[in-house]
């Protein structure tokens, strides 16, 4: 602090020592703070905090500046025990974030206001077999600027190039990969400051398990200035403890439990099931769902997407997961469609509908549409029979009618398949509507589609 420094000077040639003067940060522009000197009344300390408001959101920065020209006093000495029971107070909170990740932002607020920071973000990196970003958190941070981020500039951010190149670095910040006139001209930054005025960024990262990387970032804007040797210590030493803390969590099961249980349950199911987020893109697809398309049998499963080979087919499922992830969703209860197979073999029936967004994840790639596919084959057999039958209480003769609907047979074609007229089918699919409380054979499709998925 320079300015902290000189007036140090001044005092000394005056003949004077205080026993501390330090910045003081004050109301600044593009909502960051800008330095100022306090010079608090001798034997008290003083302290207080200001709100930077910006487009972003509000965050609090808490200083202490204490001036003494007398001898030591309870109070100061109080002041560096309040400080180091703040440090305990970060220890504990990354611990119990480590057994509940609901905890997390809890616990990013504690560390950026021990460390003077206007943001933070933590995140666990999956590279078992091919990277993915399953937990995802982060306090004073646009939304929209995390998702512009991850989808289109993480690449060209030289300091994740950094850790991507030097994953045994403990601890990593900007100055060490990147100087202040290099950001100036550098296509990242230029991007970055589009969206926020934060400059410095400081790094601790770990590897809690076998192809597993994660890190917490902290984050100041050039008002408030870059990390320090000070800094950086006390980021190493808190290292060591989140280290430990994820090791504990990882070998406890709970760091990422959420996504793990859920893809436990379904991977059960027989029924293919895959989750896309809000771009169509492939979040998690089940077993059934894997071995399905391996089959080459007019479904294409990538990173960017699920696709059919039909065109036809193909535009008609797109506009059906485009509805479901849509903001504003007419139907909450999704949609089905037909996909026929080069092979030949009774088409697929494919149900697609929003995943509530209240799905309790950190994940910032959370759900948005469920996709269900459900081969006619698959369930010719009498399991499919005899879990609706469990279920909602049908007769043989209404859960054989009831799997044919579900595998994508109209109500003629089943009707023929059975050996019954079409009438019979019709009191028989009424019969269904009402033991299963729908009223259209759409709704009843999604329905037996549903529970078919779950084993």
């Amino acid at each position: 602090m320079k300015t902290a420094a000189a007036a140090a000077r001044g005092f000394e040639e005056l003949g004077l020592v205080p026993r501390g003067i330090c910045e003081v940060p004050q109301e600044g522009s593009r909502g960051g703070l800008s330095g100022g000197l306090s010079i608090a009344s001798p034997l008290k300390p003083d302290s207080g905090s200001v709100k930077s408001r910006s487009q972003h959101g509000t965050s609090t920065y808490t200083w202490r500046a204490v001036c003494d020209y007398s001898e030591p006093s309870a109070e100061i000495e109080a002041a560096t025990m309040s400080d180091d029971e703040r440090v305990l107070g970060v220890i504990d909170a990354l611990y119990g974030a480590a057994m509940d990740e609901a905890l997390w932002p809890d616990a990013l607020e504690k560390l950026a206001d021990l460390t003077g920071s206007q943001a933070a973000s933590f995140w666990v990196l999956d590279g078992s077999e091919q990277p993915r970003l399953p937990t995802f958190t982060y306090i004073n941070l646009d939304p929209g600027f995390i998702q512009e981020y991850l989808d289109e500039v993480a690449a060209l951010d030289p300091t994740v190039q950094y850790l991507m190149r030097h994953p045994q670095k403990p601890i990593v910040h900007d100055g060490m990969v990147i100087t202040e006139s290099e950001k100036d001209r550098h296509p990242y930054y230029d991007w970055h400051h589009r969206w926020s005025d934060l400059r410095f960024r400081l790094v601790a990262q770990m590897s809690p398990a076998p192809s597993v990387q994660a890190g917490i970032a902290l984050h100041r804007s050039r008002t408030i200035g870059r990390y320090e040797a000070a800094d950086v210590e006390q980021m190493t030493f808190l290292q060591r403890h989140i280290k430990q803390a994820l090791a504990v969590g990882f070998r406890l099961g709970s760091l990422g439990s959420l996504q793990r249980s859920t893809a436990e349950l379904l991977d059960r199911s027989t029924v293919a099931v895959v989750l896309l987020d809000s771009r169509g893109r492939v979040i998690h697809s089940n077993r059934a769902a894997d071995e399905l398309c391996a089959l080459a049998d007019g479904i294409r499963l990538t990173a960017s997407g699920i696709a059919l080979t039909n065109k036809r087919d193909n535009v008609r499922l797109q506009r059906l997961i485009a509805q479901a992830a849509s903001s504003v969703v007419i139907d909450s209860s999704g949609g089905v469609v037909r996909a026929s197979r080069p092979s030949g073999k009774q088409p697929y029936a494919i149900f697609a509908a929003p995943v509530t967004p209240t799905y309790a994840t950190l994940s910032i790639t959370r759900p948005a549409v469920c996709v269900v596919i459900a081969d006619a084959a698959q369930h010719e057999g009498t399991a499919a029979v005899q879990r609706l039958r469990a279920v909602f209480e049908l007769t043989q003769a209404e859960a054989r009618l009831a799997v044919m609907l579900a595998a994508g047979d109209g109500l003629k074609s089943a009707a023929v398949k059975l050996g019954i007229g079409y009438g019979t089918a019709r009191a028989r699919l009424s019969d269904i509507f009402r033991k299963t409380d729908t009223h259209r054979q759409g709704e009843l499709v999604r329905l037996l589609l549903t529970t078919l998925a779950v084993r």
